[in-house]
């Protein structure tokens, strides 16, 4: 009897403890004893600011944001942010938390954040706001927009003709790559012209001075600065970033990337032919013997301009050499291996029968044959 009445006391107090730790899920915006209101003020491209006016009487302790960032993802991340608020706690406060992109980087125009608040008072009564969504939108222009097929591209400077080039350029793109590698858009990307470089950075936190265009693959989004001055460099820009778009798409998984030169070869080959510059470059290495191997670019490529230049003319024609040996298929094949989450040997011994050193081999030999020979 004596144990039986010690263990209901046990549970008693386990279950008080609960209590006292656990919030009563009012999940409510308001009520008879408090009220709140929400707001957000988008400062693009530096900051976010989000704001709650709480009307109460109760004591408050606890006061959180919470946030999502919609994106390509496998896994939802919510973001949660304790914010501080005034001692001692005033009937009408307003309290408020800034998302200083300086801190995590720059989001695309367009990006969609959801958002809501909890609030906690002394008696655990747990308050929460109805979830709501606000977009970073790049506001400082009147855009203009055209739609085909996946691609939607927003424009301000330039008439109706401009769009339609550049979209044209997008088309154009999609239709190389997918007679060529198979690959297309599996979901809608967003494409937005700025004026000019000198635009586009304004539009960019901590922008590098030589920034033309910048693809963001899991936001589906593309930022660039094109004028009619400078068309013919934005047309293959632009196809550059597209593929970026179209390849992570193809391949994007929770396991692994892709190397390297594949990346940045196809973004090369959609561009059209090697420009003369980058070819001079491959030719002099091939005759030279000093070729960076496939192996080393796998990662990411060196920042001093003659080696990056060699890089991207040998990636482009890593990715023409699978394309014109083994064809379409094959290298489909290889980005479907890939979005599995193979490694970089498997996947090439499973499409091609060798690995990353046979690659290697052949490719050089290939070069070799062209240049050397």
């Amino acid at each position: 009897m004596k144990m039986i009445r010690k263990t209901a006391l046990i549970l008693l107090s386990l279950v008080l403890i609960a209590l006292s730790f656990n919030p009563v899920q009012v999940q409510s915006k308001s009520d008879n004893a408090a009220s709140f209101n929400d707001s957000v003020n988008v400062s693009f491209p530096g900051s976010i600011t989000f704001n709650l006016d709480i009307d109460t009487e109760r004591q408050i302790k606890d006061i959180r944001l919470h946030y999502i960032v919609e994106r390509e993802s496998f896994t939802d991340v919510t973001q949660e942010i304790t914010v501080g608020f005034p001692m001692p706690i005033q009937p009408e406060m307003t309290v408020g938390w800034k998302w200083d992109m300086r801190t995590t980087g720059s989001l695309p125009s367009g990006t969609i954040i959801q958002y809501w608040w909890t609030v906690i008072d002394i008696e655990n009564n747990l308050y929460r706001t109805e979830t709501a969504s606000v977009s970073f939108d790049d506001s400082g222009y009147n855009w203009k927009n055209i739609t085909q097929n996946n691609i939607t591209l927003y424009w301000y400077s330039g008439d109706d003709g401009f769009a339609t080039d550049l979209m044209q350029t997008c088309q154009d793109t999609l239709l190389r790559l997918g007679e060529d590698t198979g690959a297309y858009l599996e979901s809608p990307v967003r494409i937005y012209i700025y004026s000019s470089s000198y635009a586009l950075r304004e539009a960019i936190v901590f922008a590098k001075e030589w920034t033309g265009g910048v693809a963001y693959p899991s936001y589906g989004a593309i930022a660039i600065g094109i004028s009619r001055s400078n068309m013919e460099w934005g047309r293959r820009a632009l196809s550059h970033e597209l593929a970026h778009l179209v390849t992570y798409q193809m391949t994007s998984n929770p396991y692994n990337s892709i190397p390297v030169w594949l990346n940045e070869g196809i973004s090369m080959y959609a561009e059209g032919e090697l420009e003369a510059d980058y070819e001079n470059y491959l030719k002099a290495a091939a005759v030279g013997g000093y070729l960076i191997s496939v192996q080393s670019l796998c990662s990411p490529f060196s920042a001093y301009s003659d080696k990056s230049y060699l890089s991207y003319a040998e990636s482009y024609s890593i990715v023409d050499f699978l394309i014109e040996k083994y064809g379409q298929q094959k290298i489909h094949q290889l980005l479907t291996v890939f979005k599995a989450g193979s490694t970089y040997d498997n996947a090439l011994l499973e499409v091609y029968g060798y690995d990353l050193a046979g690659l290697n081999k052949q490719w050089q030999d290939y070069i070799s044959a062209i240049y050397v020979s």
